[in-house]
């Protein structure tokens, strides 16, 4: 090829193909705002519940009960986790497991009103996930005690569970929330030992059965915690569990 045929070719290549080339670029190098829309659109059931093929993410009693419901569409054997912050600057994120068999998880709304975002995060090799599904939804609560009021995957019971019979028998004669509060604590204390075996061996992602742990007579401090505040809830009395990691030894705890 010439040096006349070689610059014709350079002129073609500025004048009609680089404008392609360019814009191919500017395309993909945006994608974020295509992929989001088509995936809202498509994710999006109705105004309180988002879902696709894999997850389902329902905010619909999240008003009045201060949770969230999340479940997986189909089984899988890869695990999951799910994500809970505010869209605030600096705001707290809660991690916490959910069941890969399609049973649906309640987990608690606790950062008081405002847009909350929900993801949902699918195992793809050993601790690394890739984002499932995310929904956003602004709850503004009937009652700013809802959270710390009804079950969730921590504090799980129901009307029909054992520890909420026996508050109530417990506390029928009280004339005070803190009486309640007294006679609940004593229960607890005088029926449950601590489980220094299953303090060693438990494993990530264990969750408490609060009948089964009043039946055993013994547990863990998540156990304790979780048949206290089931407890205190069922006979409408607010009570939030906390974990985390307690100074100097860094031990996690509840």
């Amino acid at each position: 090829m010439n040096l006349k045929t070689k610059n014709k070719v350079s002129k073609f290549l500025l004048k009609f193909l680089l404008p392609v080339f360019l814009t191919v670029i500017l395309f993909f190098s945006i994608p974020s705002v295509f992929a989001v829309s088509s995936e809202n659109k498509k994710d999006r059931e109705s105004e309180n519940i988002f879902a696709n093929d894999k997850i389902k993410i329902d905010f619909t009693d999240s008003d009045s009960t201060g949770t969230v419901k999340v479940n997986t569409v189909s089984k899988t054997d890869k695990r999951i986790k799910v994500t809970i912050s505010k869209n605030e600057e600096n705001s707290a994120t809660y991690t916490y497991d959910l069941k890969n068999d399609t049973t649906a998880e309640i987990y608690p709304l606790q950062m008081g009103n405002g847009e909350y975002i929900v993801k949902v995060w699918l195992q793809v090799v050993e601790s690394k996930y890739s984002l499932g599904l995310t929904g956003r939804y602004t709850v503004s609560l009937s009652d700013v005690h809802a959270p710390f009021l009804n079950p969730n995957q921590y504090v799980n019971y129901s009307e029909d569970s054992k520890i909420a019979k026996k508050a109530a028998e417990l506390t029928k004669n009280c004339k005070t929330d803190l009486e309640k509060v007294e006679e609940i604590y004593k229960f607890v204390i005088a029926n449950l030992e601590y489980d220094t075996h299953k303090a060693n061996t438990v494993q990530s992602g264990y969750l408490p059965s609060v009948d089964a742990i009043v039946d055993l007579g013994k547990g863990i401090c998540f156990d304790y915690a979780a048949v206290f505040a089931a407890m205190l809830r069922s006979v409408n009395i607010p009570a939030k569990l906390v974990t985390g990691y307690v100074k100097p030894d860094d031990a996690y705890h509840a």
